[in-house]
């Protein structure tokens, strides 16, 4: 089968693109014919090194974690699924970018009719991600929350959810995504170019999806007691401790009942998928390069 491999840590050399061991479900696992993947910063970041002291990595490793497909077999043990069900789900750090996937099933959740399968191959990481980070921040009816880089995959999910669970949304992107994040229903959105940390505070949760820099300008915008929930680096915790707040990283993990719920609100048409452009699995290489320039707005997805 074909699939996007890495030979060892590198730039796009040692990036390989071609045949790969058939994969074969597992006790608890479905065997997923995969049609689109999702393509997130941590692609390029693991193919460089950055990740390799959080995760194990045995090459050459298939890369990607995230997809849509039709289910092809099932593992022992597995309930709820049938061969032929369309279902979306994440791998975990690695191996969603292939023709067949073996998948966890309680990683997965059947994809709603009213998506693509590009589209929901969009959903599985923001969606994990922002359930986690939601969570961490306690974010509920009347929650101020401050979302960094939200036109971006994780945080046009995440500003959606949060309103959906009754936050009080602020929203920072660039100028020209302004309309376009106000289309997904962020009650207030600021240019995030400008001296926003002189006119915008006292926020409950601030959600960091872009970086250091970020959290630096957002320590004073927490109101006493206010949390920094981090997606990129981990926070500074004698900053936090210095302003009287507090701070976390979180990472998304297996979440199939967080892919369920977002599926639903998908159906209903309460919560959008944005594809900012697909690539063929051919051209992975170009897919990661375009995601790791930042200035992607909504996914990135891969065909296979």
């Amino acid at each position: 089968m074909k699939a996007v491999q890495l030979t060892g840590f590198g730039g796009p050399e040692v990036v390989r693109i071609g045949d790969a061991p058939v994969p074969t479900a597992g006790p608890g696992q479905l065997l997923v014919r995969a049609a689109a993947a999702g393509v997130n910063p941590v692609d390029w970041k693991i193919r460089e090194g950055y990740m390799k002291d959080f995760f194990p990595f045995v090459f050459p490793c298939t890369l990607g974690n995230e997809m849509a497909g039709t289910v092809e077999a099932l593992g022992e043990g597995v309930e709820g699924f049938a061969v032929g069900d369309a279902v979306f789900g994440s791998t975990g750090p690695t191996g969603s970018w292939a023709e067949l996937v073996a998948i966890d099933a309680a990683s997965v959740a059947k994809k709603p009719a009213s998506l693509s399968m590009a589209e929901a191959a969009a959903l599985p990481v923001a969606v994990v991600t922002t359930a986690a980070a939601l969570s961490a921040g306690e974010v509920g009816k009347g929650t101020r929350i401050l979302i960094h880089a939200a036109a971006g995959g994780v945080g046009t999910i995440a500003l959606q959810m949060a309103r959906l669970k009754g936050a009080e949304v602020t929203a920072l992107t660039s100028p020209q995504n302004m309309d376009f994040i106000r289309g997904l229903g962020a009650q207030h959105v600021v240019d995030r170019t400008s001296d926003y940390d002189k006119k915008i505070g006292d926020f409950d949760v601030v959600l960091d999806a872009y970086g250091p820099e970020a959290q630096t300008r957002s320590w004073p915008l927490l109101r006493p007691g206010g949390i920094l929930v981090t997606l990129t680096a981990p926070p500074d915790q004698e900053a936090a401790t210095a302003h009287g707040v507090r701070a976390t990283m979180v990472f998304g993990g297996a979440n199939g009942a967080a892919l369920k719920e977002a599926a639903g609100y998908a159906e209903s048409g309460d919560l959008k998928v944005s594809i900012a452009r697909t690539y063929a699995i051919d051209q992975a290489v170009e897919a990661m390069a375009e995601v790791q320039g930042g200035q992607v707005r909504g996914k990135v997805v891969l065909t296979i």
